[in-house]
């Protein structure tokens, strides 16, 4: 009798030690999905915040523009001058709401990214035929020495950086600048760099650009932001399991770069078309975008 009383109690202690090890990993599990969670709500106020913030003011300086325009309170070289700067509050609007469509696209409630695979040249063609406008008017350069590649991320997320850093550099190049895009793969990671020849960033700028303070400078023609910052741009690469960097000298320029990472199964493939081909073919398409100074 004491025998089996003594093999109950045992049986009953490892089924107790069983069931609070079992509570003790949910309740772990618990407190890092909260965490997740109250990291991505933080990203979430941040992109608002922003976002809000350089929406209110293009819009107030276009309606500004437009009641001075309607109580006739403008001569006509005065509405000449003001011109490009109502142009450029309508294209920073434009590209905010951009970024506010596309951030739909990929589920804003969570932020949770959705990645599928996708041809990282694609995203570059399109988005440089979106700011053609933008090379025109500052007469930069674009060469476009993207190759096609597959990557494993949230497109909408990656559009939105890839956007955002093109914008960014236009706005630091002056007439006559270039800006280059070119990816490549390193160690099983698609790496994609933004260079440009523009005014270059300082080592103590460059130490703000990732941080979690908004930091915003005027570009060469005045520009202001396009909203959502190179902080947004951080954490949205985070969320792929992806890395961004940045290497500039003053009055040289500057390179963007973005990691991400590629699906195994495109990996195979790439391996395999790679033996099968006998005499090696160019890999990219070099487009040269030159654009006459007005």
């Amino acid at each position: 009798m004491f025998y089996l009383k003594r093999n109950n109690r045992l049986k009953y202690t490892r089924e107790l030690e069983a069931k609070n090890k079992k509570i003790e990993l949910q309740n772990e599990a618990i407190l890092e999905q909260s965490k997740h969670l109250e990291n991505i709500n933080k990203v979430k106020d941040k992109l608002f915040s922003i976002v809000s913030h350089d929406l209110k003011d293009s819009l107030t300086s276009t309606k500004g523009f437009i009641d001075l325009l309607k109580d006739g309170q403008l001569t006509h070289d005065e509405f000449q001058s003001l011109l490009p700067e109502l142009s450029e509050n309508a294209n920073n609007a434009s590209l905010l709401l951009f970024n506010l469509l596309n951030w739909s696209k990929s589920q804003m409630q969570s932020l949770e990214p959705k990645p599928t695979l996708f041809d990282i040249q694609e995203v570059f063609i399109e988005k440089i035929k979106l700011m053609d406008q933008k090379f025109d008017a500052k007469g930069v350069k674009l060469i476009d020495k993207t190759l096609r590649d597959f990557v494993y991320a949230d497109r909408s997320m990656i559009e939105i950086v890839i956007q955002n850093l093109l914008a960014n550099a236009v706005k630091f190049c002056n007439r006559g600048d270039q800006i280059t895009v070119t990816n490549q793969i390193s160690n099983g990671k698609s790496i994609i760099s933004i260079e440009d020849t523009g005014v270059g960033i300082s080592e103590e700028n460059q130490r703000k650009l990732f941080g979690n303070n908004t930091f915003t400078t005027r570009g060469t023609n005045k520009e202001k932001g396009t909203g959502l910052g190179l902080t947004i741009c951080r954490e949205l690469v985070d969320l792929n399991k992806g890395k961004i960097w940045v290497e500039s000298e003053i009055n040289i320029g500057s390179t963007f770069y973005i990691e991400l990472p590629k699906s195994i199964i495109h990996e195979a493939v790439d391996l395999q078309t790679t033996t099968s081909v006998k005499k090696p073919q160019p890999s990219y398409s070099e487009h040269y975008h030159l654009h006459k100074s007005q």
